[in-house]
C-alpha cells in the first residue's frame, strides 16, 4: 500500500498534465455552468472534500464573482437544505462512495436544484444517482487512500473551471487567464522545493513535534481550508489530537489552553492578515516555545516554514497543503504508528460511511 508521502510525491506530474488538458477535462462542467445564470454554487463534501471546497471557494469566487457557500452533506440533507434556488449544488467526493454525499445528491433532487457529482474515480457509484457526473481528471489508474494527491488536483480542477468558466462569460479577458494559468504553472513547479523544505523543517523541529501531545493550527482566508485539512491529517493517521480555528477567533478561548507541550502551527498565507498571524505567532511563544509559522513571506529560522513564491494568494492552499501531508506521514513513517487501526475500521463499518453500489 502507498504511503501518504507517496501520494504527495505524485501529484506534480498529475497537475501538469491537467493543466496542459484543461479546456478538455473541465468542458462538461464550464457548459453545464455557462448555460445559464446561477445565483451561486454550493460544495457538499465530507473529510478531505469538504475542505476542498473550503479552500477553493476563493478562487471560484474571485473568477465567477458569485457566492460560494460550503456545506457538509447531513447538514444540508437535513438542515439546510431549503435555501439553495437557482444555485449550481456541486456534490464532491474522491472515491465517489461517500454515503452521506450520495444522500445530499438524493435531497438537492427532491428539492428540484440542479445538481451534479464530481469524483476523482470514473464510474463510481455517486454517478449512478446524478443526471451529470464530471470526474477531476487525475486518475491515473489507482485510488488515493489518504487524498494527498487528491487535494490538490481536485483543487486544481476548480480554479481550471473557475478560469475557463470567468474567460467564457467575459469576467476576465485573455491576459488575466493567460496570467492565471502561468501562476499555477509556477505552483506546480515548486511542488517538489515544498516538499524538500517541509521534510528539513520537520527535521529541524522533529523532537517537539514527535512529543506533541496536543497540536493547534490557526489561518484565515486561503489558509482557513488548510488549517482544517491539518486537523483532519494529523488526527487520522496520527492521533495526535489536532484541533483548527480562523485565526482571530483562536484568540477567543482556544489559545488559552495553550500549555508547554502543545504545539502550535500559524498559517500565514494572505497579506490582508499577515499582520495579525505574526502577532499571534509571537504572543504565542510567551505560552510555548514549540510555536510555529508556515508562510509565503520572506522570513527566517527554524521556526518558520517559509515558500517565496509570487502567486495569487486565492491559488495557495495547492502548494502549502504539502507541509500538512509531509509532516503527519513522516512522524507516522519514523515512529511506525497509525493511527487507522482494526478499531477505527470496525467503528467506520459499524456506521457504514462508504458504499459499493
Amino acid at each position: 500500500m502507498k504511503w501518504m508521502i507517496d501520494y504527495v510525491k505524485d501529484a506534480p506530474e498529475i497537475c501538469k498534465n491537467m493543466v496542459k488538458n484543461r479546456k478538455e477535462i473541465t468542458k462538461d462542467l464550464v457548459k453545464k455552468y455557462t448555460s445559464k445564470k446561477y445565483r451561486g454554487i454550493l460544495i457538499v463534501g465530507s473529510g478531505t472534500s469538504f475542505n476542498i471546497g473550503l479552500s477553493s471557494k476563493p478562487v471560484l469566487e474571485k473568477y465567477l464573482n458569485v457566492p460560494v457557500k460550503v456545506q457538509t452533506p447531513r447538514t444540508y440533507a437535513y438542515y439546510d437544505y431549503k435555501f439553495y434556488d437557482d444555485y449550481l449544488i456541486l456534490c464532491i467526493s474522491q472515491s465517489g462512495r461517500s454515503t452521506n454525499t450520495i444522500d445530499a445528491v438524493k435531497r438537492a433532487q427532491k428539492q428540484g436544484n440542479d445538481v451534479s457529482a464530481i469524483s476523482m474515480m470514473p464510474n463510481s457509484p455517486i454517478s449512478n444517482y446524478v443526471k451529470d457526473s464530471f470526474e477531476y481528471g487525475s486518475y491515473n489508474g489507482e485510488g488515493d487512500s489518504f487524498v494527498s494527491k487528491g487535494f490538490p488536483t481536485s483543487f486544481l480542477y476548480f480554479s481550471l473551471f473557475s478560469i475557463e468558466a470567468a474567460l467564457k462569460l467575459n469576467l476576465i479577458d485573455q491576459e488575466k487567464y493567460d496570467s492565471a494559468v502561468a501562476e499555477l504553472e509556477q505552483i506546480i513547479e515548486y511542488m517538489p522545493k515544498m516538499r524538500e523544505k517541509s521534510e528539513e523543517f520537520y527535521e529541524n523541529n522533529i523532537e517537539a513535534i514527535q512529543n506533541a501531545n496536543r497540536i493547534m493550527f490557526a489561518g484565515i482566508g486561503a489558509g482557513f481550508g488548510l488549517v482544517q485539512e491539518a486537523c483532519l491529517k494529523f488526527s487520522e493517521t496520527t492521533g495526535i489530537p489536532t484541533n483548527g480555528y480562523e485565526t482571530e477567533e483562536f484568540l477567543h478561548g482556544p489559545s488559552y489552553e495553550v500549555k508547554k507541550d502543545h504545539v502550535v502551527f500559524i498559517m500565514d498565507l494572505d497579506l490582508e492578515s499577515s499582520g495579525l498571524a505574526n502577532k499571534v505567532f509571537e504572543a504565542m511563544k510567551l505560552l510555548t516555545d514549540k510555536v510555529y509559522m508556515i508562510t509565503d513571506k520572506r522570513i527566517r529560522g527554524n521556526d518558520v516554514l517559509s515558500a517565496e513564491i509570487n502567486v495569487d494568494d486565492v491559488l495557495k492552499p495547492m502548494l502549502f497543503v504539502i507541509p500538512v501531508q509531509v509532516i503527519p506521514s513522516r512522524i507516522c513513517s519514523d515512529l511506525n504508528i497509525r493511527a487507522i487501526t482494526i478499531y477505527n475500521h470496525k467503528a467506520s463499518k459499524l456506521v457504514q460511511t462508504k458504499t459499493d453500489k
